[in-house]
C-alpha cells in the first residue's frame, strides 16, 4: 500500500489531541521474528501529555498488518536520550511523517539528528550516571567478595564509557558502540582487553579496572555534568532537587538527576545549604544547591 493510501486509512483513527504520527514500512522480508519487522507497518502515535490509549496495538489496516505505539511527547523525548526503546528510535528515526501539524515531530528529529542542544548535553549526562552508578554497584559487589557480578557490572559499565567517548566527539551512539570506538584513541578499548584477556586474577582485574573508572569518573565529572552546573548558575537563589527536577531542560534527565548532584556535592563542585526558617525540633527543610 502506498503511504498516502495508508496515511488516508490511518488517518481516521488518529486522535485529533495527538501531535502527530509517524510510519515505518517494513521493507526487508528476511529480518522476521524481530518486532520492528514482524509487522508491515508500525505507527509511532505521539501525543501532548500521557496518552488514553493503549501503548501497544496490534490490527490490520487496508489488508496489512500493523503495530501502533502511542507515548507522550516527554516520553518520546526521553526514549530518544536513553536509546533503549530500539523499535520506538527506528521507526522515529526512519519513519515517513504522516501526521505534524505543528511541524513538531519534524523539528524533534531534527534537532536530535543534528545533535543539537541539550540534546547532547542531556545524552552525556544520562551516560555519565548510568556510567557513574556501574561504578558504584561494581565497588558495593567487590566490598561483599561478589567478584564475578562486580566484573559483570564494570563490563556493563564500559558500554556506557564507550557512548561518552563518542558524545565528547560529537557523534551519536548506536548500539554496536565497539564498531565506533574502533579506530578512535579513546582509553575505554584498551581497558575492555585487559578486562577479558588479561593473565591477572578475576580479582585484581576487577581493582585495576576500579581505578581507571574512579579516575575517569573524576575527570569527566564536570564536563558531563555541565547542563546541571549551568541551570545551577542561572539564578542567585539555590535549588531544590525537586526545582530542578521540574525545569524543562533537566526533566528528561530526572532519574539520573540525584546520583550525579551526590557526587558533585562530594567532589565540591557544588554546595548544599539547608535554609532554616526559624529553630525548631522538629519537622525538615529542603536541601538546596548552588555552585559558583
Amino acid at each position: 500500500m502506498e503511504l498516502t493510501n495508508f496515511s488516508f486509512y490511518y488517518g481516521n483513527t488518529v486522535d485529533e489531541e495527538a501531535v502527530g504520527a509517524i510510519a515505518y514500512r517494513n521493507s526487508d522480508k528476511r529480518q522476521q521474528g524481530l518486532l520492528v519487522y514482524d509487522f508491515e507497518v508500525n505507527i509511532v502515535v505521539v501525543y501532548d501529555g500521557t496518552p488514553d490509549e493503549p501503548p501497544i496495538q496490534h490490527s490490520i489496516v487496508g489488508g496489512e498488518r500493523c503495530q501502533v505505539v502511542s507515548i507522550g511527547l516527554d516520553d518520546l523525548h526521553r526514549e530518544l536520550l536513553s536509546g533503549t526503546y530500539k523499535v520506538l528510535i527506528k521507526c522515529f528515526l526512519e519513519g515517513d511523517i504522516i501526521k505534524d501539524d505543528q511541524d513538531r515531530l519534524s523539528n524533534l528529529r531534527r534537532d536530535f539528528l543534528r545533535f543539537a542542544e541539550p540534546f547532547r548535553e542531556q545524552k552525556l549526562f544520562i551516560g555519565f550516571a548510568h556510567f557513574l552508578q556501574k561504578y558504584i554497584d561494581a565497588k558495593m559487589l567487590l566490598k561483599e567478595e561478589r567478584v564475578l557480578d562486580a566484573y559483570h557490572t564494570l563490563l556493563e559499565g564500559l558500554h556506557y564509557w564507550g557512548q561518552l567517548e563518542l558524545i565528547e566527539r560529537g557523534i551519536h551512539p548506536e548500539s554496536a558502540v565497539w564498531e565506533q570506538i574502533t579506530g578512535l584513541n579513546t582509553p575505554v578499548r584498551k581497558l575492555y582487553e585487559e578486562l577479558t584477556v588479561s593473565t591477572e586474577t578475576l580479582g585484581q582485574r576487577v581493582e585495576l579496572a576500579l581505578l581507571a573508572y574512579e579516575f575517569s569518573m573524576i575527570s569527566k565529572l564536570e564536563s558531563s555534568s555541565a547542563l546541571l552546573l549551568r541551570i545551577l548558575r542561572s539564578r542567585r537563589n539555590p535549588w531544590t532537587i525537586q526545582e530542578l527536577i521540574l525545569h524543562p531542560e533537566l526533566a528528561p534527565v530526572g532519574k539520573e538527576l540525584p546520583i550525579v548532584m551526590r557526587k558533585l556535592v562530594y567532589q565540591s563542585l557544588v554546595k548544599e545549604v539547608p535554609i532554616w526558617r526559624g529553630v525548631r525540633s522538629y519537622g525538615s527543610e529542603a536541601i538546596r544547591y548552588y555552585t559558583d
